[in-house]
């Protein structure tokens, strides 16, 4: 984190503590209705995550004045009186739904689905009491969590993981009751009935292929075993599709377990010597000494690719689904034209 801005260690600090205390707040055993600590918890994580990696990419976090006549750019402002009388102004940092506007801009992962359905689900159970909700989006939130590190990670470094902080949690429960599947008088009296409502029609509108990724929703099966003859073995290992022999993985199918695949991941022919995001950024900061990487820089680039397509070339990760996740790479020659832009 060498050079990087004091603001933005903060941001990353913050961010890994509150994650920390999510999970912490998730496997107290105390506590009945978990997921509204946890949830709460993951979105101030996510939102200074967020804030660290924009500023961090020079980009300003913050709500900008609408009908701002004047060129230079106005910041809304938001204002406190102390009890003395004084008045302190701070810009106003965008929230979390912005953030992720922002930072997605037209792309629509898996992750970014999973936090949008956590956006609004945080906001409905922010007045209600319902522990019964826990195991219902367990899955979802395990990949809130999981998509949290992988973030930090590899924007970041492994500096700032969280994997070497937790640990499996001890469990006494039995396969718990789905809650979604309360009739409609039993969703009434736990005051209930519009937050499953929200949560069947946001699993709904979603694509198979979204639905299913492990990005959106983590879903594990416990098995108990016999003890193993070393007392050295671990007492819980991942167990991949690919290593379990045809009669384990028919074994499972008769349980109504359905396997998760490792995503096959399809190359189609790249053009030779198109850059990745990445890389296209890596250059345009060499070439352009002014260069921001901002909603400017974005549009500018967005613009250039819809005039001139040959500039660009879009990949599915699987050519063989339409509504497959791609990746655009780009022609060296849009540095050119992007350069006219920033020298006009």
């Amino acid at each position: 984190m060498r050079g990087q801005p004091v603001i933005v260690k903060q941001l990353l600090t913050k961010a890994k503590d509150s994650a920390l205390l999510a999970v912490e707040f998730y496997n107290k055993p105390a506590v009945s209705f978990k997921s509204e600590g946890f949830i709460t918890m993951m979105i101030v994580a996510w939102t200074a995550l967020f804030h660290a990696w924009f500023i961090k990419n020079k980009i300003k976090p913050y709500y900008r004045k609408h009908n701002n006549k004047s060129k230079k750019k106005r910041f809304e402002v938001i204002e406190e009186k102390l009890p003395n009388g004084k008045i302190i102004k701070q810009k106003r940092w965008w929230d979390i739904s912005e953030c992720i506007r922002q930072y997605f801009k037209d792309s629509d992962p898996p992750q970014r689905k999973n936090l949008e359905f956590f956006v609004q689900l945080r906001n409905m159970i922010v007045h209600r009491s319902l522990p019964e909700l826990d195991d219902s989006i367990y899955g979802e939130c395990q990949s809130l969590l999981i998509n949290f590190n992988n973030f930090i990670e590899s924007n970041f470094g492994q500096k700032y993981s969280i994997k070497n902080s937790l640990s499996y949690s001890l469990q006494l429960s039995e396969s718990p009751k789905n809650f979604l599947e309360f009739s409609k008088d039993e969703l009434k009296k736990r005051n209930a009935v519009e937050v499953v409502e929200y949560i069947k029609a946001f699993r709904t509108s979603l694509s198979s292929d979204i639905l299913e990724s492990p990005e959106y929703s983590f879903k594990a099966i416990l098995i108990q075993v016999k003890n193993h003859a070393s007392k050295d073995a671990l007492p819980i290992k991942f167990i991949h599709e690919k290593d379990l022999n045809e009669e384990q993985k028919q074994q499972l199918t008769n349980m109504g377990v359905v396997l998760v695949k490792e995503k096959e991941i399809i190359k189609d022919d790249i053009p030779a010597g198109f850059l990745t995001y990445t890389e296209l950024v890596q250059k345009l900061k060499e070439a352009i000494s002014s260069i921001k990487i901002n909603n400017e820089f974005h549009k500018v680039r967005k613009d250039i690719s819809l005039k001139n397509p040959s500039l660009i070339h879009k990949r599915k990760l699987d050519p063989r689904n339409n509504k497959s996740t791609e990746k655009t790479f780009y022609n060296p020659k849009i540095i050119e034209e992007i350069r006219k832009y920033y020298n006009s």
